[in-house]
């Protein structure tokens, strides 16, 4: 059953063109990946999409497990989007290390994000040089705070 319009919008309005980490899982793989393309594209029912460059290894993964979690990072959370950006940690380490949640569909949820959004896969579409992600939102949890931007290199507070 999907999520109510009303927690989507909620957790939409926390979104402020910050850094999101889409976490995904399954019994035989889990990790996430640091983005900043995510969206929303309708309310009823409500779905969200964001993008994935086409040499990543998360796609394979996202499309087996049939989850995925928006993740949008509050202003406490810079370590944890530059560890999930780092090319050189292994992302499936991370996320255990950071004790993840779950919610309906099983993807890990990271804990102390300003929103996270449960979501089950509904479409992946091939868009030449990345793949969009459509994903059916079925539950959210959100808390108060300022999310964490990316601008120019650096880490900003939305002041």
């Amino acid at each position: 059953m999907p999520a109510s319009i009303d927690q989507f919008r909620t957790s939409l309005s926390l979104w402020a063109s910050g850094v999101s980490v889409i976490t995904y899982g399954s019994s035989h793989q889990k990790g996430g990946v640091t983005v900043s393309s995510f969206s929303s594209v309708s309310l009823e029912p409500p779905l969200v999409l964001f993008c994935l460059a086409k040499h990543s290894k998360a796609k394979e993964a996202i499309e087996s497990a049939g989850n995925f979690a928006v993740n949008i990072l509050s202003s406490e959370q810079k370590q944890i989007s530059a560890d999930f950006a780092s090319g050189s940690l292994d992302k499936a380490v991370v996320l255990e290390g950071l004790n993840p949640g779950k919610l309906s569909t099983g993807a890990p949820i990271l804990n102390g994000c300003l929103a996270s959004l449960d979501c089950l896969v509904h479409q992946i579409l091939d868009a030449g040089d990345h793949w969009i992600f459509l994903g059916q939102v079925e539950a959210v949890v959100t808390k108060e705070g300022s999310p964490l931007l990316y601008f120019n290199r650096n880490y900003r507070e939305l002041v």
